[in-house]
């Protein structure tokens, strides 16, 4: 077999486990939504089933960044840009530190702030932009062995809808401050916390999208 052809099957393969990973963080983001509709409706069962899905998530993710590694070094020297793949990797699992963080606080959310129509319509809004963007940066890492020049151009769709979730995130603090008056000190700093958490998975999404384009221009 020829070397170009040794190549592109090694960067296939490493693409692939690369694309496994990013699928199980936006398949972990999406429970998200699931798990705060049951802290709404008090089901308890269902918010530690959302908890213990993201926890399998989080495994999986961690494996495959494993097995990309071990692929990575069978290949050697075949895979010229090795560093952005692994790079871009990371980020993805960075952000699925943050996805665990904004599950694990919510669950502390208690039923009565979670219920309030305009906190819930706040944090339902940053979550959905939030899913949004993980799926968006999602086609990018799936269009990269198909079409590299795509994959740049929906990165740069997750640029924007980062944007978006930053502005919503400064509505949503103001909120918290107004309503923090008529709440206890314990379920403000929640709240708040639950806001930053997606804030921060949010920029970590960001450096995924642009770990994920620095790749795209290698290919």
């Amino acid at each position: 077999m020829s070397g170009p052809d040794t190549e592109l099957q090694a960067r296939r393969r490493t693409i692939i486990v690369l694309q496994d990973e990013m699928r199980r963080v936006l398949d972990a983001a999406r429970v998200l939504l699931d798990e705060y509709e049951a802290i709404v409706k008090g089901d308890k069962m269902l918010v530690a089933a959302s908890l213990e899905k993201v926890r399998k998530a989080e495994e999986d993710v961690a494996m495959l960044r494993n097995a990309l590694i071990r692929e990575l070094g069978q290949v050697g020297t075949l895979v010229v840009n090795r560093e952005d793949l692994l790079r871009t990797a990371f980020s993805v699992e960075e952000m699925f530190g943050h996805i665990n963080g904004i599950a694990f606080k919510m669950s502390q959310l208690p039923k009565r702030v979670a219920k309030n129509k305009k906190y819930k319509e706040a944090l339902t809004s940053l979550l959905g932009l939030l899913i949004d963007g993980i799926s968006k940066l999602n086609d990018a890492v799936r269009g990269l062995s198909i079409n590299p020049e795509q994959s740049i151009q929906v990165a740069t769709e997750v640029q924007q809808l980062e944007s978006a979730i930053d502005m919503k995130y400064r509505e949503a603090s103001i909120l918290v401050f107004a309503m923090s008056k008529a709440m206890v000190i314990r379920d403000t700093i929640i709240s708040r916390e639950v806001l930053e958490a997606i804030e921060d998975c949010a920029d970590a999404m960001l450096r995924a999208a642009n770990s994920a384009t620095v790749l795209a221009l290698g290919l």
